[in-house]
């Protein structure tokens, strides 16, 4: 079959799935295709549905993507986004996550260790995902796959302080749970979206930052220049928080990580979970409460926090440093990805600019006062 017959029959599949029109089933694959993770955890549907119900003695009636499906689609997400965080759908009306590690780079002791985080986190009353059975990991063709209960609700509206401030109490409970060895005490706090090849402390965000520049020097022409030098200074230069107080912490935490309904949030994404310090989770959180009427949810966030939590001095010197971590990353995977396309990257566009480290200085000031009044 062609390459065109081949994805003609996806979408139709897909809008078999979905429910939705084939057109629509068709420019959401079309849409997913060009996402940029895409294809760093590839699996096939078929064998995988068929491992699932061997191992688990269940009857699955569909396993897509989470974006794939409208109905389970996240608030503010689209096709692609999280190709390797599928729904499982039961015949008998259940529901499951499953999310497969599937690169080169990722092993199945660390999805382990996931599962082990999530039963210490359940042993303490944390609100976050929960495994789906005793035995949550399996093993397809030497990559490890880990399954938990689907929860509803969705995710929460952004615009709402009282959503900051009670991620911001979430966020300092988890800050505040004791030590503990094994998986726990893991290395982690870094994003982990890129096929594992950056795990561990917050640090790697900063190497993976500088791979996506390093991957695309070659094409970078000189309308492009000035910008690709500007980052990869920021990357070379940019605080790492270690030798910052340290916690068990999350990878990626802000209103993404959070579903439910308002006061019975649940966070969920734990792959990149492990000991690290502690600031940078709390800086990804206030960086995005910033976009949403920041004074009050910055303020929010901060109430929340220091109910369990009291920054140190070294945190409130190097905040806003920190606060422009994430975004650091995020900058360089977008800087990649607009080569890739063709275009060129614009110097004063996108989350971190010449203009951010003034930015960061505000909302790090903005910060610190309200937990002083």
């Amino acid at each position: 079959m062609t390459k065109q017959g081949s994805f003609k029959r996806a979408a139709r599949e897909r809008a078999r799935a979905t429910g939705q029109r084939y057109t629509q089933a068709r420019a959401d694959l079309e849409l997913a295709n060009r996402q940029e993770f895409i294809h760093s955890r590839p699996f096939e549907e078929v064998p995988l549905k068929a491992h699932l119900e061997q191992q688990y003695g269940i009857e699955i009636n569909s396993i897509l993507p989470i974006d794939d499906d409208p109905a389970t689609r996240p608030d503010g997400s689209w096709p692609g986004h999280y190709p390797s965080t599928l729904v499982v759908k039961h015949v008998d009306g259940q529901q499951w996550i499953a999310r497969i590690f599937s690169s080169s780079a990722d092993r199945v002791s660390r999805v382990q260790g996931d599962a082990e985080i999530l039963q210490f986190l359940a042993a303490h009353d944390f609100p976050a995902e929960r495994i789906a059975r005793d035995d949550p990991v399996t093993v397809l063709d030497g990559k490890g796959i880990i399954v938990t209960t689907f929860i509803d609700g969705g995710r929460p509206s952004a615009g709402s302080p009282a959503v900051w401030h009670e991620l911001g109490d979430l966020l300092g409970r988890l800050h505040t749970l004791p030590a503990a060895g094994g998986a726990v005490a893991r290395d982690g706090g870094a994003e982990e979206t890129d096929g594992g090849f950056h795990v561990g402390r917050p640090k790697e965000d900063l190497a993976a930052a500088m791979s996506f520049l390093v991957s695309v020097e070659n094409e970078v022409n000189a309308a492009a220049r000035e910008k690709f030098e500007w980052l990869r200074l920021q990357v070379e230069n940019a605080d790492d928080a270690e030798g910052l107080p340290e916690a068990l912490t999350h990878g990626n935490y802000h209103p993404w990580a959070a579903v439910g309904t308002p006061g019975n949030l649940s966070i969920v994404g734990w792959a990149g979970s492990g000991r690290g310090p502690r600031l940078p989770a709390l800086a990804w959180l206030l960086r995005t409460a910033a976009e949403h009427n920041a004074a009050e949810n910055i303020a929010a966030v901060m109430h929340g926090y220091s109910k369990h939590v009291r920054l140190s001095d070294d945190e409130r010197h190097r905040l806003p440093a920190i606060l422009n971590m994430r975004a650091l990353w995020l900058e360089c995977l977008g800087f990649r990805m607009t080569v890739n396309d063709g275009r060129v990257p614009a110097m004063d566009e996108g989350w971190m600019q010449p203009k951010s480290h003034e930015h960061a200085e505000r909302v790090a000031a903005q910060a610190i006062a309200a937990v002083r009044n």
